[in-house]
């Protein structure tokens, strides 16, 4: 049943893939992730009841419908479909997706994947436990002209920041204002702030941070895009 509460974060990982973008396919990508999931248990040892892939690119070589493949690899009989269209907030629009299922319907155990040529994350998501007790608390967007305009947004939610590429030139302000900083590594598209999620929850657990915002800006459609995990 339904709580109220937001998705925990179970589990985080990501793979930087070899140069040649376009000559794998979304599925072989897919593949690739799953295979570098951590070690013990797994990241996903219980039956999925949602799989989402997400994605900014298009699949270059197309081999079959990674969401397709990814749901018969993945345990469980899982419910999977695709978010594209959206530019870098395509996986923010798929885990905002899930938890709204879970805080409406209630919703097991779900995995997110976000996949570029360049690199690739995942997120293994559940209604309870999680990496560090972390939970969802929003994942929101708003207009932003300018990756400037993005600044007080961020001040105002406060915690430890994950920050794309095109917001680089921010992490001195909040650096300034006491939080840690995070950035995405240029040309990972929107997995770039996915693939360094897992270091940064390590570190933000670390630094008994309560709150971990996820902030990545689209300079091409003007929209910040923001998801924020609240520990406890």
């Amino acid at each position: 049943m339904a709580d109220g509460a937001g998705l925990c974060l179970g589990a985080a990982w990501g793979l930087d893939f070899p140069a040649r973008p376009g000559e794998r396919s979304f599925v072989a990508l897919g593949g690739e992730l799953l295979a570098a999931a951590p070690a013990g248990d797994g990241p996903l040892p219980r039956p999925l009841d949602y799989l989402v892939v997400a994605h900014e690119a298009y699949d270059a070589a197309p081999a079959g419908l990674a969401a397709g493949y990814l749901a018969d690899a993945c345990p469980g009989e899982p419910r999977a479909f695709s978010v594209a269209d959206q530019g870098i907030g395509a996986p923010f629009s798929g885990l905002k997706l899930l938890d709204r299922i879970h805080r409406g319907a209630g919703l097991g155990d779900a995995a997110l994947f976000v996949l570029d040529p360049a690199a690739g994350a995942a997120l293994a998501l559940g209604g309870t436990g999680g990496t560090g007790g972390w939970r969802i608390e929003t994942v929101a967007e708003e207009r932003a002209g300018a990756a400037a305009d993005c600044l007080p947004a961020l001040l105002e939610r406060g915690g430890a920041y994950v920050l794309g590429d095109g917001m680089r030139e921010q992490a001195g302000a909040l650096e300034a204002a006491g939080a840690t900083v995070w950035t995405a590594t240029a040309g990972h598209g929107c997995a770039g702030v996915w693939r360094v999620l897992d270091g940064a929850l390590a570190g933000a657990g670390e630094a008994s941070a309560v709150r971990l915002v996820i902030a990545d800006w689209d300079g091409g459609l003007g929209r910040l895009h923001v998801a924020v995990f609240v520990a406890g």
